[in-house]
């Protein structure tokens, strides 16, 4: 009985020593920082973290030395993020709205917030609770109308609207007013242009990319999108009445004719790497697209997206 228990107590020295050694990290092992976005309705948040992963690797034998630096096509703009990605793995958090993604920041849920960069210079400049980490400007997005797959009637009629605004320079005077001009301050609401009669148009808006998508504090929806849809209802000749959603919720509330339009963020083809030295075809699948929605010709374009982190002073 005595060597019984001596043998269950070597067992469990040698089952607890090699669980810590399983456990212990690998001494060059990265370190993790779990990292918010808005959801993407093209992929899932798995899909979204194996891409990045795989990019990971890809990148790990191609960072260059101080010496190849030169020769490494673009390099300047990768400092702040395919360069710390073989040392730093992010591990991706999708969330629904930007409320519940700055809760989680600030609960230390998340260590970092990816953002537009005229949406996260927005939050910077009007409160003093985030700090500029990098800047990634290698990713190509736009914001588009979305509709339900064959409504391509009413998609032709905002077509001919944004296409007339950028012809005569409206979208960049709203732009300017909006967005760049803003100075930390607060867009001005909209008053849209009511037609007696006329058609109504349903609009989801999410709040979730001020000043772009934005809702005031008293619950008004405001800022760039709404101006733009002044114009357009307008232009059109017909009435236009927003709804609020989760940017989650986007695609639903097409499908369920809650809304005949949404705002569609971040149409992207994904971090593009096209140009690095070995990189090619290497591009991580960001696409905010899905089966059952039409899109507008874009309106509003960025190629900067800024992660924000909590200030520590």
């Amino acid at each position: 009985m005595k060597k019984f228990f001596c043998a269950v107590l070597i067992l469990l020295l040698v089952t607890s020593t090699s669980f810590a050694a399983a456990k212990k990290p690998a001494k060059n092992a990265p370190k993790s920082v779990n990292s918010g976005v808005l959801t993407y309705l093209g992929t899932t948040e798995s899909e979204f973290q194996e891409s990045l992963d795989d990019l990971r690797k890809a990148v790990a034998p191609l960072i260059p030395t101080e010496e190849e630096k030169g020769e490494w096509e673009s390099y300047d703009r990768l400092e702040g993020f395919l360069a710390d990605l073989v040392k730093t793995r992010r591990v991706i958090k999708f969330f629904d709205s930007l409320m519940a993604m700055e809760m989680a920041l600030r609960s230390g849920r998340i260590d970092e917030l990816s953002l537009p960069e005229a949406v996260a210079l927005y939050l910077v400049q009007n409160n003093d609770k985030y700090d500029i980490l990098f800047s990634l400007n290698m990713m190509p997005s736009t914001i588009s109308f979305g509709f339900k797959r064959g409504n391509t009637k009413l998609q032709k009629e905002f077509n001919s609207a944004i296409s007339a605004m950028k012809k005569d320079g409206t979208l960049k005077r709203l732009e300017s007013q909006y967005i760049t001009d803003l100075a930390g301050s607060e867009p001005k609401a909209v008053k849209f242009q009511e037609f007696k009669g006329a058609q109504t148009i349903k609009v989801a808006v999410t709040g979730d990319l001020p000043p772009i998508d934005y809702i005031a504090a008293n619950g008004t929806p405001t800022g760039y999108n709404t101006a733009i849809l002044n114009e357009i209802g307008k232009r059109l000749k017909k009435n236009i009445r927003l709804i609020s959603v989760d940017a989650g919720g986007r695609s639903a509330a097409l499908s369920s004719e809650r809304a005949d339009v949404v705002f569609w963020y971040r149409n992207t083809e994904g971090l593009n790497t096209n140009k690095v030295k070995g990189l090619k075809g290497k591009n991580i699948n960001m696409k905010d697209s899905i089966e059952g929605v039409i899109l507008s010709e874009p309106y509003y374009t960025w190629d900067t997206d800024i992660v924000l982190g909590r200030r520590t002073q």
